[in-house]
């Protein structure tokens, strides 16, 4: 047996007397450069629409402490976004930890603009845990880990075939087999995984077979989850090409059927009948939103029949997540809510322009595009503001600055700003400034994205409201 296997073994036989628990952790420390600014941590709801919801925040006092309490489900792993730095540790029910964060080094205003800006990943140093826990385990494991992966992957994408996987993997493991940790030997298994998937490509098939047919399914081991994400990328469009899989075009855009879809998937031995099928099938979903090889009304159509269908609590909450995710910015769908404060003062939502369509658009006033638009929709403004409503929101750095742009450019729509609910860009996709979306007065998406004033919306517009019969 080999070494992988025989730690296949051990996680199995844990697995199955591992129960889950429920408590509070304690995320405590000092951390002076942080002071007077609000820590959140977040955890993702699944690793597939990788979904960020908080589960935890508190303050950084004067004096630089902090004090965050959060409840988790066995272990998980959790993050935050602290300027440049994302970090991360995994916590335990009942735990405290005293984190050691690293000095606080705030995006740059280029960073902070660009949206393909990648924050540095970092295990956050922790003060008063052993050399037993979780945390020193993985790290130490992803250092000697990650001082091999990079050459094997070149070594992979060379072409090499003598890449000594087995001999690598034994050296590893001859240092952490003491540890029988479940967790931490689950997230070793499944980086052994991942090398053998990166530099045997033409063997997915297999790995498929050694670690995930009737295996259980670690929805909360981000290890697990990276290696299910990898091996089954794009999955429908390669079933598609083989012979047992030909229907799976026909099962999708013609008879948008959920039931037939399954039954063509389950041709595949290596997946089975069973949960790793659905959530396969999720995967599937999940990826054929993002290419235009499918339609989208009808892998809705069948996200909403596994939706209706599904046993498994998990796929349940992944179901529910890839919806929001791909039809939140889909024509015909509402947007999602925001409560901004105005130049005014006023908390403002989409609620209160019902009735009205909705011009909306990201913008900084130190954007040179921006400014020049701006003069734009000033037109648009005078001519058609008895039913169309321009909306900015601003995403500069200084309220009080943009409040003294608006008192004296003079320009008559509504600003907003969005400091208290920063997460606004992210729900709408915001990707370069500006970006624009029109929202008609029942508050659901018309154009997303719309085209800029310069682009000739003003056109677009007119023939929208002819269509409808509004002019």
């Amino acid at each position: 047996m080999t070494r992988s296997k025989a730690l296949l073994v051990c996680i199995l036989s844990l697995v199955l007397f591992h129960f889950m628990a429920t408590g509070q952790v304690t995320l405590y420390g000092n951390a002076p450069s942080y002071n007077g600014e609000e820590l959140v941590f977040y955890q993702y709801s699944d690793f597939i629409s990788r979904t960020e919801i908080p589960v935890g925040r508190g303050m950084v006092n004067q004096n630089g402490d902090f004090s965050i309490e959060l409840r988790v489900n066995d272990i998980e792993y959790i993050f935050s976004h602290i300027g440049i730095y994302q970090i991360y540790l995994f916590v335990e029910p009942g735990r405290k930890y005293q984190l050691v964060l690293p000095k606080n080094e705030p995006k740059t205003e280029i960073q902070r603009l660009n949206p393909y800006f990648r924050e540095v990943e970092m295990h956050v140093g922790i003060a008063n845990i052993g050399k037993d826990d979780v945390n020193v385990l993985i790290s130490s494991f992803d250092t000697a880990f990650n001082e091999h992966f990079d050459q094997i992957v070149q070594d992979a994408y060379a072409g090499s075939q003598n890449i000594a996987i087995d001999s690598l993997i034994n050296t590893i493991e001859t240092r952490y087999k003491k540890f029988s940790h479940p967790f931490f030997a689950a997230y070793r298994l499944y980086r052994y995984g991942l090398l053998s998937q990166l530099s045997l490509m033409q063997k997915a098939r297999s790995i498929s077979d050694s670690y995930f047919l009737n295996k259980p399914i670690l929805y909360n081991n981000p290890s697990y989850m990276e290696l299910f994400n990898l091996l089954y990328d794009k999955y429908f469009l390669f079933f598609a090409r083989t012979d047992s899989g030909q229907a799976v075009f026909n099962n999708i855009s013609d008879e948008k059927s959920y039931t037939r879809l399954k039954a063509t998937l389950a041709k595949d031995e290596v997946i089975g009948k069973d949960s790793l099928l659905e959530l396969v099938i999720l995967k599937g979903l999940h990826d054929g939103f993002f290419d235009d090889k499918f339609s989208r009304s009808a892998l809705l159509s069948i996200l909403d029949s596994l939706y209706r269908q599904t046993q498994i609590a998990e796929h349940l909450i992944i179901a529910e997540n890839i919806r929001s995710k791909v039809t939140r910015l889909l024509p015909g769908f509402v947007p999602a809510p925001f409560e901004l404060y105005s130049t005014s003062g006023k908390l403002t939502s989409l609620k209160d322009f019902e009735g009205k369509y909705v011009y909306l658009n990201f913008c900084s006033i130190s954007s040179y595009t921006c400014l020049q638009e701006f003069s734009l929709l000033k037109r648009l403004y005078d001519k058609h503001s008895k039913y169309l409503e321009i909306v900015t929101i601003s995403i500069d750095n200084d309220e009080n600055e943009l409040k003294r742009f608006v008192e004296q450019s003079g320009y008559p729509w509504t600003f907003l700003y969005y400091g208290n609910k920063p997460d606004v860009i992210k729900d709408f996709d915001v990707r370069v400034f500006p970006t624009y979306f029109l929202i008609g007065p029942d508050r659901k998406l018309l154009m997303s994205p719309a085209a800029s004033p310069k682009e000739n919306f003003e056109i677009l517009l007119f023939n929208l409201l002819r269509s409808r019969g509004e002019i």
